[in-house]
């Protein structure tokens, strides 16, 4: 018989090495009102050739557009969300001291003392919509700016049981959203991946690569990207 006692030790678990990654989820009211603008721009193909963002962007997908929010309550209501995720990921970071800044960018120097970002310090500088179809998808890419963010606004039918029989498959990412990271070593992996949701939310570091692998159901998938800047207010 084994009369040795469990013994206790204290740990901390330290993990410097890896981007950060916010997953949160917008409100039906933010969802609601980018739809909008975007059935109205990409339902009429005036509208989708004025406001194609197609040639600054990557995807092999249906449309790419940008979003003019004519309303201003609407426009300031879309922006305090943006804005608001930004600091908190911007405030996470600063508590895992985590974010740096240079010449009023994150670049490398730690933050320290009393910074506290606002609605101020954030300049949502693009905004756009993707229209994805069945087949497409976006190659592996990087964003400008310092936070980037997508958003999914719009999933076909289908999708559930497709990701169902995605399970069964030896890699199951299609329809997924995959970000990647340095090198597959022992104990730690090289990629992350999320499936869309209506509503769901991912910040990450503009310089993080990340890939849109295709789907193989009828039907619209809609996201919305942006890019922002943190401006270090002095």
């Amino acid at each position: 018989m084994n009369n040795m006692k469990e013994e206790q030790w204290e740990a901390t678990i330290h993990e410097p090495f890896s981007p950060v990654l916010l997953e949160t989820k917008v409100p039906k009211k933010f969802v609601d009102i980018v739809n909008k603008v975007g059935d109205e721009v990409l339902n009429d193909e005036t509208k989708s050739a004025k406001w194609d963002w197609s040639n600054n962007l990557v995807g092999k997908v249906h449309k790419e557009v940008q979003i003019p929010i004519v309303n201003k309550d609407d426009g300031d209501y879309c922006k305090h969300i943006m804005k608001t995720m930004c600091i908190t990921y911007l405030r996470n970071m600063i508590e895992k001291k985590k974010a740096f800044i240079e010449n009023d960018i994150i670049l490398h120097h730690p933050i320290r003392g009393n910074l506290n970002p606002t609605n101020e310090n954030i300049n949502i500088s693009q905004s756009w919509i993707v229209s994805q179809y069945k087949g497409e998808y976006n190659p592996w890419h990087q964003h400008s700016g310092h936070l980037s963010a997508v958003i999914y606004l719009k999933l076909p039918k289908g999708m559930i049981n497709f990701y169902k029989k995605e399970e069964q498959d030896h890699y199951p990412v299609g329809g997924t959203i995959q970000f990647m990271f340095g090198e597959k070593q022992s104990l730690r992996s090289d990629t992350l991946t999320f499936r869309p949701e209506v509503g769901k939310m991912i910040i990450f570091p503009s310089w993080l690569k990340h890939s849109v692998y295709p789907f193989d159901v009828d039907g619209e998938r809609r996201s919305m990207s942006f890019n922002a800047y943190y401006v270090n207010k002095k």
